[in-house]
């Protein structure tokens, strides 16, 4: 069995470390017992052009070029049938994505409709693999797309604002695409929110009274269509990564929006955005207090879902004025803070 490891990275820039491997491996079907001095001496070869990682958004798609070729010194032999077999490595963990065998191609479930080998009908030897509508789970690595609401409360942006709310804290109008690999994530929000094609979409992984959309009962992403851009929604903001550290730490006496903001820089640091905490929730950071963050609103990250932190649901939780989750605190009221500063991407518990 020969292997060849390959880098892959879903972002944008290197600095990150490496996170999955996609391992390309062959068995040749050689006879079981030991071959003779007029057999073939047959030696394969395996060819990944790509030296280094293949960086490609969340929610698209890449080719990994694999080749192999098989060199005898003889052709009197039987031809040689190979076995290709990808899979993905992340964090000790092997995931099968597919075999092939001859003719036959068997690709696991998890990832049927979103793996092929592209060339293999036609050229054998050419064993690319083609993994389509990237999800977080393809990396180990997040990079996230969330759920924004306005200051004022529910379904208050216009398309316009959305892209402007979204910028304010740091990330970017998401993709459909990007929505629809979150919600493959397990992402759910019921509340109608604008994509960068102007059109409005929510995820719905249990469906329910109030969340039931236009799919009749089923999960998946409901889709209002293309919008008239002066409707008013929420929006789904999409952020890959940050170069800093999101740090909270706890406040003996809890603060105003304006000395949480003091406080910040006191430590060389700013409030951190509504997009920071987000991603440092996915790189894991969790704590059960909620403060302040630079739009005025209080938020705090559960990564260990517990009853009284939020619930059963992990997440980035938030706490409003209004029991029907409408408008953020008043800036007179006092609770913790989450600070961010530049640099290398850290998270402190």
């Amino acid at each position: 069995m020969v292997g060849t490891t390959l880098d892959i990275r879903f972002i944008r820039h290197v600095q990150i470390l490496p996170l999955i491997c996609a391992v390309c491996h062959l068995t040749l079907a050689f006879p079981t017992q030991t071959p003779s001095a007029s057999d073939d001496v047959r030696q394969l070869q395996v060819n990944i052009p790509h030296a280094g990682p293949i960086l490609t958004p969340l929610g698209s798609s890449i080719s990994i070029p694999c080749l192999v070729s098989l060199s005898c010194t003889s052709s009197l032999s039987p031809s040689v049938v190979h076995r290709v077999k990808w899979t993905m490595v992340s964090g000790g963990v092997e995931t099968e994505i597919l075999v092939a065998r001859g003719s036959r191609v068997k690709i696991n479930e998890a990832y049927r409709e979103r793996a092929a080998l592209l060339n293999y009908t036609s050229s054998p030897e050419d064993v690319s693999l083609w993994l389509g509508d990237l999800r977080h789970t393809d990396s180990g690595h997040y990079r996230v797309v969330f759920h924004y609401r306005d200051a004022w409360g529910r379904y208050s942006l216009s398309f316009q604002q959305a892209k402007r709310a979204c910028e304010g804290i740091g990330a970017q109008v998401a993709t459909p695409d990007q929505l629809l690999a979150a919600y493959f994530d397990g992402y759910e929000q019921c509340d109608a929110g604008w994509l960068v094609d102007q059109s409005v979409r929510y995820p719905i992984q249990v469906p329910r009274e109030g969340c039931y959309g236009d799919m009749d009962g089923q999960p998946g992403v409901r889709n209002y269509g293309t919008m008239d851009p002066n409707n008013l929604f929420d929006v789904y903001c999409y952020i890959e990564q940050i170069h800093g550290k999101v740090f909270y730490d706890p406040i003996p006496q809890q603060l105003s929006f304006d000395e949480a903001q003091s406080y910040c820089r006191a430590a060389g640091a700013q409030l951190a955005t509504t997009a920071q905490l987000y991603l440092a929730w996915s790189e894991g950071l969790d704590r059960c207090s909620p403060g302040w963050l630079s739009d005025g609103s209080v938020r705090y990250p559960i990564v260990t879902p517990r009853e009284r932190c939020g619930g059963p649901q992990a997440g980035v939780k938030t706490l409003y004025r209004f029991s029907n989750q409408t408008g953020f605190p008043e800036p007179s009221s006092l609770h913790d803070a989450y600070c961010f500063k530049g640099g290398c991407l850290q998270m402190y518990y």
